[in-house]
């Protein structure tokens, strides 16, 4: 890691204004963070105390209590599957588009080609995705047959006479093997996700296939184990540090602020709305200007690895 590598990132930035954008496309996340926050507020403000009460099952079905909970439900659902897909497409794109973008400093830029350069680069990059996460996939695979056997086992018990350490015996050695692959999602993950920001980079510096991108990346990461070891701890460290200092100081104010829209008073329900949305406008800004600045950094040492190389 070259000392002058974040002032460097800092120069190119601000040079090229725009990367800013990009940024801002992978940290699209925060943005579904308010809106989770807005339907949980939701979901709390609902009144249930009448519920107990009914004595039909019609009324109960057709009670509006349980209509806005479907479709508080349904919202939900929509919010989960857009945040998993717009996200990852999103981010995947404006990756691309940042890492091709910082490989051809030297060229005049525009957002409008580096947005066409990360159109042109997301099969590869979901390629790399695919190929990268699978060993997380197969544990988390695991898991879930674990439960749905653990589940059927305990469900066959409950029809025959089984003793209660049967019971027990099966119980601790199903949650026994949960535990132990929960415990190896965290690591893999992490592993994971270095590894594909690497072999991200690997694939457009090198204008390889996916599959070839990721097969290179092992033995560029084993002969420069030293530096991309700094690079983690320095840049990943420095950008978790910063990001976590970001939610420390503006969650506890978008939690105070999300339940007031929610007020029957017009003007303080107005006023929450357009607090909330400065404030989550405000925290995006922030987080898209790091994590650019930081993938500009990514790009810049991982460009300098494969130069040496050569």
């Amino acid at each position: 890691m070259s000392p002058d590598l974040l002032s460097r990132s800092l120069k190119l930035l601000r040079q090229h204004q725009f990367l800013i954008w990009l940024g801002l496309g992978m940290s699209l996340s925060s943005l579904f963070g308010t809106g989770w926050r807005v339907w949980l507020a939701q979901i709390i403000a609902l009144d249930f105390t009448q519920l107990p009460n009914i004595q039909l099952v019609e009324s109960l079905l057709f009670s509006s209590e349980l209509a806005q909970m479907q479709q508080l439900f349904l919202r939900g659902l929509l919010l989960a599957f857009g945040q998993f897909v717009l996200v990852w497409l999103v981010a995947l794109m404006a990756e691309a588009g940042l890492i091709t973008a910082v490989s051809h400093q030297d060229q005049p830029l525009t957002l409008r080609q580096t947005v066409r350069w990360g159109q042109q680069w997301l099969k590869r990059f979901l390629a790399v995705d695919l190929l990268v996460f699978f060993p997380w996939f197969l544990i988390a695979l695991a898991m879930f047959l674990v439960v749905l056997i653990l589940s059927l086992v305990l469900a066959s018990f409950a029809t025959s006479e089984v003793s209660a350490g049967t019971v027990f015996a099966t119980t601790g050695l199903g949650l026994a093997c949960i535990i132990g692959l929960a415990g190896l999602l965290l690591p893999v993950g992490m592993v994971s996700l270095w590894y594909r920001l690497l072999a991200f980079r690997e694939t457009v510096l090198q204008d390889v296939s996916p599959r070839t991108a990721v097969r290179q990346t092992w033995p560029r990461i084993r002969q420069n184990f030293g530096d991309i070891f700094v690079l983690v701890v320095v840049l990943w460290g420095s950008q978790t540090l910063l990001l976590g200092v970001l939610n420390f100081v503006t969650s506890p104010l978008l939690t105070w602020l999300t339940p007031l829209t929610n007020s029957d008073t017009m003007a303080l329900q107005a006023v929450s709305w357009l607090a909330l949305l400065a404030l989550t406008l405000l925290v995006w800004l922030v987080r898209g200007i790091i994590i650019a600045l930081v993938a500009i950094a990514w790009t810049l040492a991982y460009q300098n690895l494969s130069e040496e190389k050569a």
